[in-house]
């Protein structure tokens, strides 16, 4: 059921996920899935719980800010085939226990990298959030129309209006959503290794 509910949201979108549609993914009557889940949200919540069982925990590593850094960008790689996930995640309605484990592998690291808790869970809570908002900024649930506003915006940009701009777009070009990856790693050490150089 878990699985059909996840294939549900994958091919059709999380607006699909409707007790009925799995039950038609499944070949069954919708009233037979509430022998195992009260409702949607449960059954969204078990579809979660599934895919938090892939985030990275144990990670290869002798220093602790290099665990960090690993699990955070794996974790990051895993959400980006899966971009629906962060849009859920930001609603702040629903949480997947099997997500905890990787919590509290990362609130380790950053223990054993000498923060204390007060200052480990607001670093693990920056180190988080520059994850999610790079998978909400740049993995779109859709692939873009074309043409598309966004990449004639870029091209408009006006160079005495906004110098600094137009010149990184004149050296670099226009990048579609996604194709910056490895930026989120470069970001990353930095942010690690400024919250944690001062512990």
């Amino acid at each position: 059921m878990v699985t059909a509910g996840r294939t549900v949201i994958e091919r059709d979108g999380i607006e699909a996920l409707t007790m009925r549609a799995v039950a038609t993914e499944l070949g069954t009557a919708p009233a037979s899935l509430y022998r195992h889940v009260a409702d949607r949200e449960a059954l969204l919540l078990a579809v979660l719980e599934q895919i938090a069982e892939g985030l990275p925990v144990d990670v290869p590593g002798a220093e602790p800010t290099a665990r960090l850094l690993r699990r955070l960008v794996g974790a990051h790689d895993y959400l980006a085939g899966q971009a629906w996930v962060p849009h859920i995640l930001i609603r702040g309605e629903l949480v997947a226990e099997n997500a905890f484990a990787f919590s509290d592998a990362c609130l380790a690291d950053l223990a054993a990298a000498g923060l204390p808790p007060a200052r480990a869970m607001p670093a693990y809570r920056a180190c988080w959030q520059l994850v999610l908002g790079e998978l909400l900024s740049e993995h779109p649930v859709r692939p873009p129309r074309e043409p598309n506003q966004r990449r004639g915006a870029f091209a408009a940009v006006d160079a005495d209006r906004l110098p600094a701009l137009a010149r990184v777009l004149a050296e670099l070009g226009y990048s579609e959503p996604g194709t910056h990856c490895a930026e989120l790693e470069v970001a990353l050490r930095a942010l690690i290794d400024g919250l944690t150089g001062a512990a």
